[in-house]
């Protein structure tokens, strides 16, 4: 006889865990039991569930400080007594702690499932108990190691994404899609995986090397991210005044940015004048292929490329390379932690 599952679920707030009132939309700590509740009405399935709420917020309102509170609360349980982690969190700061799980901890040999909903529990087109469903049954079933996120799009199909490669939703839909596609779609045949040479192979997930991830005591807000638009102003920005260590360039999508700009208008004069500070740019696929000008002098006057890397992924871990003391910052975002990096055969140039 199977031993009943044994689900570790983190209760943290947004959608999944408001209520409507008056139009309003807020956290209600009640919400995790209607959840649980839910659950046991609509699926005949025998799981045992130690509930934590390590606190209650909208996720707007997260900051690496509740990365940081996650990490600890999973840090303080012997998690291989488990069989898996649910982590019921808001969907607006989703992607953002997802990478930060993996930067945090040591890679688990169980599931972590970060779960989200479009709308509160209750709500007729809200997907809250759809995810919640499909997070238990992917542990119980599938136990597949590592950091992940299960959420059903508009397209009523559960799409299951590397933790680290979840992107924000988007403003119409509320759908969410992963930097260079899904892990897979997760249905009742189970995790049915998508073909793509830039995800990770089964046989890798599933054989996790664990390795230490740098201690973070706590997180300073010294980073600052800059995405490139016609007419951006860089003279706004004053860092000789402010305690600002790194910067995380979001450039065009062929990794360029101004160079000619007068008035404030060029990234290359902000890069110059700005020394003290290190400039990091995204994203790139192939530094040694064909570049365009702007590109190579950018990096010729300090910027730092990152290849193959989304934009939640890269602040995320600017973040913690700025907040241990481990290595060089530099290090730490060459480092790879759970498949943040694509890996496919790249072409000359251009960026993703």
């Amino acid at each position: 006889m199977e031993n009943t599952p044994k689900i570790l679920l983190l209760l943290t707030g947004g959608t999944i865990g408001s209520a409507v009132n008056d139009n309003c939309i807020d956290v209600d700590s009640r919400r995790g039991d209607d959840l649980l509740a839910l659950y046991k009405e609509q699926v005949n399935s025998a799981v045992a569930f130690e509930v934590i709420r390590p606190f209650n917020i909208l996720s707007e309102n997260a900051e690496p400080k509740h990365w940081l509170q996650i990490i600890k609360t999973l840090q303080s349980h012997q998690l291989n007594d488990y069989d898996g982690v649910i982590i019921a969190h808001g969907s607006d700061t989703l992607p953002y702690t997802a990478a930060a799980l993996a930067y945090g901890l040591d890679c688990p040999l169980i599931p972590i499932v970060l779960i989200a909903a479009n709308y509160a529990i209750g709500e007729p087109k809200s997907n809250a108990i759809a995810n919640f469903s499909a997070a238990v049954t992917f542990i119980s079933n599938i136990r597949l190691p590592g950091f992940y996120a299960i959420y059903q799009n508009s397209d009523q199909i559960s799409y299951v994404h590397l933790a680290t490669r979840l992107q924000e939703a988007d403003w119409l839909k509320d759908d969410f899609t992963s930097f260079g596609g899904p892990l897979g779609i997760f249905d009742q045949r189970g995790l049915c995986c998508l073909p793509s040479p830039k995800n990770p192979t089964m046989m890798k997930l599933y054989n996790p090397s664990p390795g230490d991830v740098p201690f973070i005591k706590e997180f300073r807000n010294e980073v600052l991210a800059l995405r490139a638009y016609p007419g951006l102003n860089y003279q706004l920005f004053d860092l000789h005044k402010r305690p600002i260590r790194a910067v995380l360039h979001s450039l065009y999508h062929c990794g360029s940015g101004n160079i000619t700009g007068e008035n404030g208008t060029s990234l290359l004069a902000f890069i110059k004048d700005n020394p003290q500070v290190d400039h990091y740019m995204i994203s790139y696929k192939n530094i040694h292929g064909n570049l365009y000008a702007s590109c190579q002098e950018l990096i010729a006057v300090g910027g730092i490329p990152l290849e193959n890397i989304s934009f939640e992924a890269a602040l995320t871990k600017l973040n913690f390379a700025y907040n241990q003391q481990e290595c060089l910052p530099l290090n730490y975002m060459k480092r790879e932690f759970f498949y943040e990096f694509l890996r496919d055969t790249q072409e000359n140039g251009y960026v993703i």
